[in-house]
């Protein structure tokens, strides 16, 4: 029998970008917060056995990426501009994204990097304004990419 092994170190959710660098005028600049809803999965058919009655059951061959949700906090700068005229046309003409990064970092060191093909935003939604409000203005972005890849860092 193995015998467990003891943990050296937990890696944390912090530490992240997303490298948009195929936008020239964003690159790793656009300074996301989050990014959640990254899953793949597929599906499954069955068929029942006549002989027994039990149910097998057997992949669908069909692999489903899920729909992500991003969030940053705008900064007053030229990239909420960007990021702003990068949805709209992603909205109005369908454009995707050949290439798009997300690198997880641990103590200044990439331990992970998913390569996103096929990536583009479905919505933007902006923060409810409230003239008494103090939170942050951030803003979510649905996404969705047609494959990803997790890369050897």
């Amino acid at each position: 029998m193995a015998t467990p092994m003891i943990p050296t170190d937990a890696m944390v959710v912090n530490g992240w970008y997303l490298d948009l660098s195929e936008i020239s005028d964003i690159g790793i600049n656009a300074l996301f917060q989050t990014l959640e809803g990254v899953s793949r999965s597929n599906g499954t058919v069955e068929v029942v056995d006549a002989g027994t009655n039990k149910k097998l059951k057997f992949s669908d061959q069909l692999i489903d990426y899920s729909e992500m949700t991003l969030t940053r906090t705008y900064q007053n700068n030229k990239i909420d501009t960007v990021m702003e005229d990068l949805v709209t046309e992603m909205l109005t003409t369908g454009l995707k994204l050949d290439e798009v990064i997300a690198v997880k970092m641990h103590n200044g060191v990439q331990v992970k990097r998913i390569l996103f093909t096929g990536f583009r935003f479905l919505s933007e939604e902006h923060p409810t304004w409230d003239t008494e409000g103090t939170e942050k203005y951030t803003v979510s972005y649905k996404a969705t990419c047609d494959d990803y890849a997790i890369l050897p860092y």
